[in-house]
């Protein structure tokens, strides 16, 4: 593919979550509107599934990537943050499909393998290759997609940052979409 690739990366979580469009998009957080009362309620967690959608779906149509790389759970997660994280990954995953925008997958340690070689690197580690590669400084969030990102436009032949051949070794290990059609 050409250099004209774009590709969405993002990092989930329940109340922040970071994205990164390359080679030339934004890079920045989608975060949670802040519950009406004490506690959280459905229509709080609603309010939320909501707004980070939408936030995805204005990305996607503004940017119109050629793919969507999408940080998958952590191995292990088990809390109720996880249910939230699914909730909000669906979301996610149902506006790239109506978009008609490949999605793939790419676990947290092969986010990390390709951006420091450490399948188990801190987010520091990976926001110091970061700087170092690129000579870019976003917080955690942001770092998480940016590498995500990165990995995709690597596979579409558009490299943004040039990383060893053992870091790229993990483009291999990931189960791409078919280009060209619906995820």
């Amino acid at each position: 593919m050409t250099t004209t690739a774009r590709v969405l990366g993002l990092d989930l979580a329940a109340e922040m979550s970071g994205y990164a469009v390359l080679p030339d998009g934004p890079v920045g957080t989608i975060t949670a509107p802040k519950p009406r009362g004490a506690r959280r309620t459905l229509a709080d967690d609603l309010d939320r599934l909501d707004h980070v959608a939408r936030a995805v779906e204005a990305l996607l149509d503004k940017h119109r990537p050629n793919l969507v790389v999408l940080e998958d759970y952590a191995p292990g997660l088990r809390s109720s943050a996880a249910h939230r994280l699914a909730e909000v990954s669906g979301c996610v995953r149902l506006a790239a499909r109506r978009a008609r925008v490949p999605l793939v997958l790419a676990g947290v340690g092969q986010i990390k393998l390709y951006a420091t070689g450490q399948g188990g690197a801190t987010k520091s580690a990976m926001a110091v290759s970061l700087y170092k590669r690129a000579g870019l400084e976003y917080g955690e969030d942001e770092v998480d997609a940016w590498w995500a990102a990165a990995l995709g436009a690597d596979h579409l032949g558009a490299p943004v940052v040039t990383v060893p051949a053992a870091h790229r070794a993990v483009l291999d290990r990931i189960a791409w979409p078919v280009l060209g059609g619906a995820a």
